[in-house]
This record gives C-alpha cells, sequence and structure tokens, in this order.
C-alpha cells in the first residue's frame, strides 16, 4: 500500500480511478477543498480517518505540508503476455534500462499515464523500487500504469518485437531523428537509459531500431524523464492524426 499526497493529487486520482483509493486520511487544519473532497469520497464508501498533521508530514518525509492524503492501491502488472497478444492495438510501452532514482520513475509514470502508456517495463535489478517516493512523484499515476519487472530486459524486447510490437532505443548515437520515424498505425516500446549509464550495449542490440531527440540547442543530452516526454508526445502526435 503506497501513500498519495495532496489535495490535487488525491483528487485527480478520485476524478479517473477512485476504485484505486483504500482510504483517506485528513487532518484538523485541512481547508474546504481538502473537506469537500473527503466528503466526496466518503459518499462513495471510502474510509476517511482524521489525523494529526504530523503523521502526514512523518509519511511525507518530513517535507511540505500536506492536510489530506490516501492510502492507493498501484497498478498490477498483467505479464508480458498479455501486452503481446494486443499487439495489433496501437500499444505503446516503455521499457527502462538502469534508471535507480524513484524520483524519476515517478515522474516517468505521471508522463507514461499523461500519454495513455499501457505499461513500464524494467529488469529485476538494478531498477528504482516503488517506493513511497515515486508514488508522491508519480501524482497517482502509480494506480493507473503498471510496472512490468522482468528477469532479462533484452530477452522482454526482442519478445516484444517477434510478437508485433516495433522497439525503439532512444539514444544519442543514433543516426535517425525520433521525428524521422513514422508511429502510426503499429504497436511501440520505446526503451530508454537513465542519463551517465545509459542503455547497456545488450539492451540496444535488442532493439531493431534507434533515434536520438535533436534539440539544436547547446546541450546535448536531457533527463530521462524529459526525453521520455518528449518521444511519447511525438508518438501520441501521429497516432491523434490517424485518429
Amino acid at each position: 500500500m503506497s501513500r498519495l499526497l495532496g489535495v490535487n493529487a488525491v483528487g485527480d486520482l478520485a476524478s479517473i480511478a477512485p476504485q484505486a483509493i483504500e482510504r483517506v486520511f485528513i487532518t484538523a487544519q485541512a481547508g474546504p477543498q481538502e473537506t469537500q473532497l473527503a466528503e466526496r469520497l466518503r459518499d462513495k464508501g471510502i474510509e476517511v480517518q482524521l489525523v494529526a498533521a504530523s503523521a502526514l508530514q512523518e509519511r511525507a518525509g518530513g517535507r511540505g505540508g500536506a492536510s489530506i492524503g490516501a492510502d492507493i492501491v498501484v497498478a498490477r502488472p498483467r505479464g508480458l503476455e498479455a501486452w503481446k497478444a494486443e499487439a495489433g492495438e496501437q500499444r505503446v510501452l516503455l521499457a527502462l534500462d538502469q534508471v535507480t532514482d524513484p524520483h524519476n520513475l515517478g515522474a516517468i509514470l505521471r508522463t507514461a499515464a499523461a500519454f495513455d502508456v499501457g505499461a513500464i517495463i524494467v529488469p529485476r535489478n538494478g531498477s528504482a523500487a516503488l517506493t513511497d517516493a515515486a508514488v508522491r512523484a508519480s501524482a497517482g499515476a502509480a494506480a493507473l500504469v503498471p510496472i512490468e519487472r522482468v528477469t532479462n530486459l533484452s530477452r522482454a524486447i526482442r519478445d516484444l518485437e517477434t510478437n508485433g510490437f516495433w522497439s525503439c532505443a532512444i539514444t544519442g548515437e543514433a543516426t535517425q531523428g525520433i521525428w524521422d520515424l513514422d508511429y502510426r498505425k503499429m504497436s511501440w516500446v520505446f526503451v530508454l537509459g537513465a542519463e551517465g549509464g545509459g542503455l547497456r550495449p545488450g539492451v540496444a542490440k535488442a532493439c531493431g531500431m534507434s533515434a536520438r531527440i535533436e534539440g539544436g540547442g547547446r546541450l546535448t543530452t536531457l533527463n530521462v524523464g524529459i526525453a521520455t516526454a518528449v518521444t511519447l508526445g511525438e508518438a501520441r502526435r501521429q497516432h491523434a492524426i490517424v485518429g
């Protein structure tokens, strides 16, 4: 069970997926917006508890002053077989290699939910855990986008390719840009690594193609969360063109 904090994050999740909220915590210092949200959720049959402000602050690692929080159920993984069966439905998946920062993972989850990504695939070892920090950074998206943990990321990518997905490594060494690819009417798995280590050679080799983000500015590298957003934004734009 993970806890989400703040009226905006709890309110957004309540609007999209109230079934993911187990219980709500509210402090005596809560304002009208928080109180109204708690009452709305109580009317939906969700348990609401009055707690001390220090209890929420402690759960936030001593930071912030949220007066409402919620215990949420994170999205359940479906397994690669389920995604392979949906390759003909223009699915978009992400694969992350060596992304060990939970805040990066949370931010990518939030972006993934915004761009309708089906799941995030990570290696079982050497990846960030879905900690409370990651859940908070996801702003509730951890309840919407499952994380699929696999023993061998390279093998998982090749397996998806064999079953109808196109795979693309996002790397600065690529000879073509992400805007040169045609994302329409296909299912994709985009593969990104953390800045610094980047993609391991075996993971990059497993991908059917590679592409780079061409910014044209003085800096040539992007945080993995920003690179994910740019990539997904272009894929979504092209998918929207064909309806």
